[in-house]
Formats: C-alpha cells, structure tokens, sequence
C-alpha cells in the first residue's frame, strides 16, 4: 500500500499508489449505508465447467464494479478460522514488547518480522497506529511447492514460548494459498481466458500474512487506530476480520461504505496488479482502517503477489486494450515491480523512497 497524501485547492485529498495519484474522498462525503456483494464460492471448484463459470462472472462482476466483495462457502475449516485468531491474540497478548521486538523488521534483511505502534502526539496522522507481524512466503506450507521441505526467511517464536504457534499459522497460511490460487483461476474464466491462464503468477508467490492488532484509541492522540486510505499493489488480498466492524471502502461515488464483518466469510479485495493486468478494468479500490470502537481489533490480511521470477512480465491482457482504451500502464518484470511497491509500501530508515507511477501519461 501506498500512503502519501496531498491535498489538492478543491479540497480533495488524494494518496499516491502504484497506479498514480488517487481521489480519496470529496470534502462533502459521508458513510454509505451501501453492502458489498456476498459470493457463495461453492461451485467454484465443481467439475461442471458451466458452473464454475457462473461462479467465475460473479467474481468478475464484483471486481469491476467495487474491487471488493465477501465470499462464502469458501472451503477454509472454521476451526482453522477460529485457530489463527486465537494465535493472532497469543502473539500479541502473551509475549512482552521486548520479546515482540526480537522479530523488529528493522532487523530482517526483507520485510518480515514485527512492526510496532508507532504514535506521534505532534502528528496523529503521521503515525502508525497498530501492531503487526508479517510472514513471508514458506514453501514449507505451500501445497504446491516443489520444494517443501524448505523454510522460508521468516523469523519464529520459540516453540517452548508459544507452543504449536508456528504450525497453525503456517496451517492457515496453506489454505489461504490454495484459496488464493482458486480465486485466480475464477478470474481468468471470467475473463474469457484458460482457466490456468494466471497460474504463471502464482508459482511462488511474493505473498505476506500479516497478523494485525489494532487498539482501541490510543492515550496521546485523539485518532482511532488506524490505517490511512491505500490501495494494495498485489494481486488480491484475502482478509478475515474479527467482529469489530473498521474496514472502509471508498465507493465510486466518494463515500465511504464499511464493510461489517459478516460470520463466516472473508472480504477480498483486487490488488494493482490485477488492475493492472486487465487494463484497469478490475477495480484497485482505496480502503482504509479506523477502529473507533475503543475495543482491541484483530485482523489476518493475506496480501497474495506475483512470483518473485525476475523476469516474468507484468503487462496489460491483449484481450483488455483496444484503440478505444488503450495501455494505461507500463510494462515490467514482475521483480522490478516487487521492489518498487515494496519501497514504497515497507520503506525503512537506510532507504530512500522513489514514488514513480507506472500509469502512461496521456498524450497531447
């Protein structure tokens, strides 16, 4: 995600992502009262094509029209719903800010590890405000990885400080995966295109499960907890929420819809990439977080990205550019677009940020 504001003469605010410079609200918008499609995936996975297919154009649907929609009847156990959740709480409950700060970000190579709440009282909107622990891809949990027996780069609790910790998350990790790749293959039916048209994508994914924890309204600010309005630069986020309703998305009409935690299902939302494979016909929506509820927050968002293949191409679809709307975004290698999303979204101290839009400028 990108989080680089400006505020423009009129009054409107707009947010640098991957895809350029993007309205974030009009000064007059208010809450929606709009609900995001609910999609029962069941026949996504049924051997009868024709049914996969009218899975597939829900899907498609969705993704055009608000970028965001729930899915139901997915096919994750709720046990291993209620598991990461109940690890989620482990993590940041039971083990001390010292012992949290072993996993300091700061100190891995990539960007994994733990981010801590960051509150400046002199600039509530500058600060962070939230806790995180980000894993990154483990062929050890990816039922499609050739090399399994392998560990990622990611850094563990001791098993003796939180045990089974590792093992569940890494569980939930390989249903998320698998679900992931489920999803891509609904989008490329809807699509019109072969079912494994996008699996080049999803070989080994750049992927991240962050395990999210939001308080309640911090002492020294008067600003929930927060993430500011972003887009995601992946190919599609799968979130599962805990029953605080925080998550808001901007509507094409400039008002903010919530979108309420609904037992059972997960929101998922389209990333830059696949807007910008589908030549922005799929919708990368701005969304944020606020938990004005002064209760704490828990959230696992699966950020699922491109395989870290250096040279795999990122580029437009033939079949989504033709003269009357043609290429709107710059091709390139799926490594150089790993970089530069990651520098903008997970920049540190020792890094200078380069914000360029890979959006083609208008002619004339």
């Amino acid at each position: 995600m990108a989080d680089i504001l400006r505020t423009r003469p009129d009054g409107y605010q707009e947010v640098k992502t991957g895809l350029g410079w993007r309205k974030v609200l009009s000064p007059t918008s208010s809450e929606a009262t709009t609900q995001l499609p609910v999609i029962d995936i069941s026949n996504g996975s049924h051997p009868d094509l024709e049914r996969r297919k009218a899975v597939a154009k829900d899907v498609c649907n969705a993704a055009i029209k608000t970028g965001f929609f729930y899915i139901s009847n997915h096919g994750v156990p709720d046990s291993t719903v209620g598991t990461i959740f109940d690890e989620t709480k482990r993590f940041f409950r039971e083990l001390t800010l010292e012992e949290k700060m072993e996993f300091d970000t700061e100190k891995h190579e990539h960007y994994y590890g733990y981010y801590p709440i960051k509150l400046d009282p002199k600039q509530p909107a500058g600060s962070k405000l939230n806790e995180s622990i980000n894993y990154g891809y483990e062929p050890s949990a990816d039922p499609n990885a050739a090399d399994q027996q392998n560990n990622g780069d990611n850094w563990w609790p001791l098993e003796d400080r939180l045990p089974g910790y590792e093992t569940e998350v890494k569980s939930y990790m390989s249903e998320v995966l698998r679900l992931s790749r489920r999803l891509l293959r609904l989008f490329a039916l809807g699509l019109d295109l072969e079912e494994h048209a996008f699996d080049y994508l999803a070989t080994r994914p750049y992927s991240i499960l962050k395990l999210a924890h939001y308080p309640g309204t911090l002492p020294g600010t008067e600003e929930p907890s927060s993430i500011r309005p972003h887009t995601d630069y992946e190919i599609l986020t799968i979130l599962l929420q805990d029953n605080i309703p925080s998550l808001e998305v901007l509507s094409n009409t400039g008002q903010w819809i919530q979108a309420k935690p609904i037992p059972g299902t997960f929101v998922v939302n389209i990333g830059d990439t696949l807007a910008m494979l589908t030549n922005g016909l799929f919708s990368s929506t701005m969304h944020r977080v606020r938990n004005t509820s002064q209760r704490a927050r828990y959230s696992v968002p699966f950020f699922f990205g491109v395989s870290a293949n250096q040279e795999a191409v990122i580029k437009a679809l033939d079949t989504c550019v033709t003269p009357e709307n043609p290429a709107k975004f710059q091709p390139m290698t799926s490594g150089d677009y790993i970089r530069r999303s990651l520098q903008g979204v997970y920049s540190k101290p020792h890094t200078e940020i380069v914000y360029e839009t890979i959006e083609i400028q208008a002619q004339g």
